[in-house]
């Protein structure tokens, strides 16, 4: 429990680190500046997501091999060549982006424009790389050295951008800011992950072709999975501020921050601390193990997102007033947050069978799922954004998680067998739901005709139905756990 809470706060500390220097930089910045500024935090969170797969790749395989130093060398290995990988690639696109102005060529960027596209692109694979040794920290069951040094990251971050943008609000004083402390991260977290995973650098050779062939041919799958959600989700402020305009970007990118709150904040450090749980489990072929963390982790996953995503949705002027105190803005918000927090929150309760995928390394499937719902929203999108239609984007990416959350469960199924994955979803999603939500809506009619404070109107409601929907998941998990685990299992193509 204590590693759950430190994965928990250290995940949700630096989200909400972030959330809170958001609205600074808007107001620093001004309307036009951040919307650029926008664009590239969605290009940051882009290749986060899609990062060649190797953060996957590599944290699932530090979570199976945490108990076997030979094995675990070998992970250490394959990392350091992803992070040679990412240097290459950095370098590569700085020097195009800058040589070509500065050998006077005639390219429709300046060399200012070109030191800016560096410094996006240094800045960017040194937040992948961050990236990797933060979930390999995790996977090796370093929680509390995980959670304090990403808190710190984001908050040391966060403060020297603020201050620097104060003397100097411009993108090239944001760039140099969370450049210069974000490889300072990079470097304290891999320092105590080389503590930990393999310190030797003796016996392999870093740039081994066949070694690096190896990695990447393993990656290729989990790449195109990635890189179609990623894709998806983080392209539409770029495809906003082509057809509509920065500003217009500048306030989308708020609406999809506040509306991802239950995937970022919510579900994503549960998932951070079962996944390699889930893999460690599958590839020692515990059913009955495998069975309990499913139960657990669909259980706990639904009491912690659908109480807040409720109060999200049927709160929402008053949270976003609190977080950004700006009326106008939160108007323009509002025209499609909803339409958003209904597919965040879609994709906050899925994440166990992607979990399931991943460890059963199912990748081909994934990158199928993936590519064919980013196609479709990647063509939708553009198309309402050309007619200025900005809830008809927002709608499209509604579209875009319902198709893969039930594409994900549909192969779940497909796996398990249909009988026991209505079992499964009935105990763990459909009942868990019903009580959190049977809980929140008299309790919200409540406080909202009833004279109370801010605090209580806002937290009471969600705070006694997540512990309603708690007892009710406790029952559940007592009433279930003792089953020997999944009796059917179908090994489709």
């Amino acid at each position: 429990m204590a590693d759950f809470l430190s994965l928990f706060a250290g995940r949700v500390g630096g989200i909400l680190v972030t959330l809170f220097f958001i609205p600074q930089y808007n107001r620093l910045l001004g309307a036009d500046v951040f919307g650029a500024i926008a664009v590239v935090l969605s290009l940051q969170s882009f290749f986060l997501m899609s990062d060649l797969g190797l953060a996957t790749l590599i944290s699932r395989d530090a979570a199976v091999a945490r108990n076997d130093p030979v094995a675990l060398s070998a992970v250490a290995w394959m990392r350091r060549r992803a992070e040679a990988v990412l240097t290459l690639l950095a370098i590569g696109l700085s020097a195009l982006a800058i040589l070509p102005p500065l050998a006077g060529l005639p390219v429709p960027w300046s060399i200012g424009s070109g030191v800016n596209a560096a410094m996006i692109a240094l800045l960017i694979m040194t937040l992948v790389a961050t990236n990797i040794v933060q979930l390999s920290l995790n996977a090796l069951g370093m929680y509390r050295a995980g959670a304090g040094i990403s808190v710190a990251g984001a908050l040391a971050r966060g403060i020297a951008t603020i201050l620097v943008l104060r003397a100097a609000p411009s993108l090239l004083a944001f760039l140099q800011a969370q450049l210069v402390m974000a490889a300072l991260h990079f470097a304290a977290a891999r320092w105590v992950l080389e503590r930990r995973c393999a310190p030797s650098m003796e016996g392999e050779r870093l740039l081994d072709r066949l070694a690096m062939a190896q990695l990447l041919r393993r990656c290729l799958p989990l790449m195109l999975y990635t890189l179609g959600g990623a894709a998806a989700v983080n392209l539409d402020k770029s495809i906003i501020s082509a057809f509509i305009s920065l500003e217009v970007a500048g306030a989308y990118f708020l609406a999809t921050t506040y509306a991802l709150v239950p995937v970022g904040i919510l579900s994503g450090p549960i998932n951070s601390y079962f996944a390699p749980r889930v893999a460690h489990a599958r590839h020692a072929g515990d059913a009955a193990s495998e069975y309990r963390l499913a139960l657990t982790f669909q259980l706990v996953l639904m009491c912690t997102v659908v109480g807040p995503s409720l109060s999200l949705a049927f709160q929402m002027s008053d949270w976003l007033m609190l977080w950004l105190h700006d009326a106008g803005q939160v108007t323009r918000i509002m025209a499609v947050a909803p339409i958003l927090l209904a597919g965040g929150a879609l994709s906050a309760t899925g994440y166990y069978p992607t979990t399931y995928l991943i460890a059963a390394e199912d990748n081909s499937y994934l990158a199928r799922l993936s590519m064919i719902a980013a196609a479709g929203v990647l063509v939708a999108a553009p198309l309402f954004a050309s007619r200025l239609d900005l809830a008809g984007v927002a709608w499209s990416y509604l579209a875009f998680y319902a198709v893969g959350f039930a594409g994900l469960w549909l192969r779940f199924g497909s796996k398990i067998g249909w009988r026991a994955l209505g079992e499964f979803l009935a105990i763990t999603y459909l009942v868990p739901a019903i009580v959190i939500a049977l809980s929140y809506l008299p309790l919200y009619a409540f406080v909202h005709t009833t004279a109370v404070s801010a605090p209580v109107m806002l937290l009471v409601p969600v705070a006694v139905a997540s512990g309603l929907g708690l007892l009710a998941t406790a029952a559940i998990f007592l009433r279930a756990r003792n089953r020997s685990g999944w009796t059917e299992h179908k090994e489709l193509p």
